[in-house]
């Protein structure tokens, strides 16, 4: 079966560039086409084209599989039949290795090592082999995108009438697929992610302090780097991709604080898969503690490796200097879970942006902060577009909680002081 991959090609000046490639490890040639032309066109983030070339994927893979000959039927005017758009429709539901494509290139399968297997398939899996709704959704808009493309392609300079009705059958295709993306999910909000209980958050802030018996680093400079990483994270509530992104030059000592910037495609930046900030650029504020802690590792720990002293990034790999890398924040992370039953099995630098986010409006409602200001304020911390509505998906467990309590209260006065 198909064994399609996607790597990842860091061109002249640091711009990164993702390509589908085929059995013999060459890319495509009209995928690669239409992501130059359509996509990187127009400043798409390296991020979402990698999830483009997912979707074409999974096209190619069916393509191969069902024999359909995709490229040259679009080019042609043949389009999709009703049960063809279904079958294809079935596939964007199906994992990738069902379907026979490889897994992409530097990537390796997720080990399982989750201690409730039941919210591993939750996270993983919608029943049955299938992928989520959000997911599919996503990968047929792709797909009716490009094949939209490859037909308008070949619609220039054919007769004018010919042309009419390949854009009539054209448009018919993508009204099928249109009506086949899942619009269910919204109501299925039983295992989205929420903050952890604070109690989680003082166990894993005693677990990284330097002198804790249950600290499981010996050597004192990883100590001191995976404090800081933690409390860079939680204190600021950043993504991954931003923490990585901090840079020692963007940094205001004088003034505790520092610069939160989007910078896609550094040429400073040696990783191949460089960390970005998803959001807007912003200036955070840091406490004296704080300061210190990044002080302490940029004199005493990042120092004293020369590798380090060639670029500007803040953290760095304990064994050679370079830029510290998404994977090693990754596998942190599942040590940390791995080795302490008591922190949250999803553990991860996301789950401590929906920490701070929770912390953030507990430190609200004590100080009787106006909804509309705490939406403002929150917003401008974490870089969301005012009224955005992003803050909904970081604030579920304090929302959750307050509904419960309302709820106790609502029954407290219906049944009784003897039944609470």
């Amino acid at each position: 079966m198909g064994d399609f991959r996607i790597r990842l090609v860091v061109l002249e000046g640091g711009e990164r560039l993702p390509l589908l490639l085929d059995q013999d490890g060459v890319p495509l040639f009209r995928p690669a086409v239409w992501m130059m032309t359509m996509r990187r066109a127009v400043n798409m983030a390296t991020a979402t084209l990698k999830e483009d070339l997912q979707a074409l994927k999974v096209l190619y893979c069916w393509d191969l599989r069902t024999g359909k000959n995709i490229e040259d039927r679009m080019l042609a005017g043949k389009f999709l039949s009703a049960t063809e758009c279904a079958s294809l429709v079935d596939a964007m539901r199906r994992p990738v290795s069902e379907l026979g494509g490889a897994l992409e290139l530097g990537r390796r399968a997720e080990p399982i090592k989750n201690r409730n297997l039941e919210s591993y398939r939750m996270r993983h899996e919608i029943g049955g082999g299938e992928i989520g709704s959000a997911t599919t959704a996503t990968r047929l808009r792709t797909v009716i995108q490009y094949l939209r493309w490859l037909a308008d392609e070949g619609i220039q300079g054919i007769d004018k009438t010919e042309a009419v009705g390949r854009t009539q059958s054209r448009d018919e295709m993508v009204s099928d697929l249109v009506a086949r993306i899942p619009k269910g999910g919204r109501r299925n909000v039983l295992g989205n992610r929420e903050a952890p209980p604070p109690e989680a958050m003082e166990t894993l802030l005693r677990i990284v302090e330097l002198d804790a018996p249950l600290n499981p680093w010996k050597d004192l400079g990883l100590k001191v780097r995976n404090r800081l990483l933690i409390h860079l994270l939680f204190g600021l509530g950043i993504r991954r991709g931003e923490l990585l992104g901090i840079r020692i030059d963007r940094i205001d000592f004088h003034g505790n604080r520092l610069l939160i910037a989007r910078c896609p495609d550094d040429p400073m930046d040696s990783r191949k898969y460089q960390p970005l900030t998803k959001t807007r650029d912003r200036w955070l504020p840091m406490k004296d503690g704080l300061v210190a802690m990044v002080q302490e590792y940029v004199t005493h720990v990042r120092s004293k490796f020369p590798k380090a002293r060639k670029h500007p990034y803040l953290l760095v790999s304990h064994r050679d200097g370079a830029p510290l890398a998404m994977i090693s924040v990754n596998k942190f992370f599942v040590s940390l879970r791995g080795k302490f039953a008591d922190l949250p099995e999803d553990l991860s630098p996301h789950l401590l942006r929906h920490a701070w986010n929770d912390a953030f409006s507990r430190l609200a409602d004590s100080q009787g902060m106006e909804p509309a200001r705490e939406e403002q304020i929150r917003s401008e911390m974490m870089g969301w577009a005012p009224a955005s509505g992003t803050a909904a998906t970081y604030t579920r467990r304090h929302t959750r909680e307050a509904a419960e309590r309302m709820s106790l209260q609502h029954q407290e006065g219906l049944c009784g002081k003897e039944d609470k």
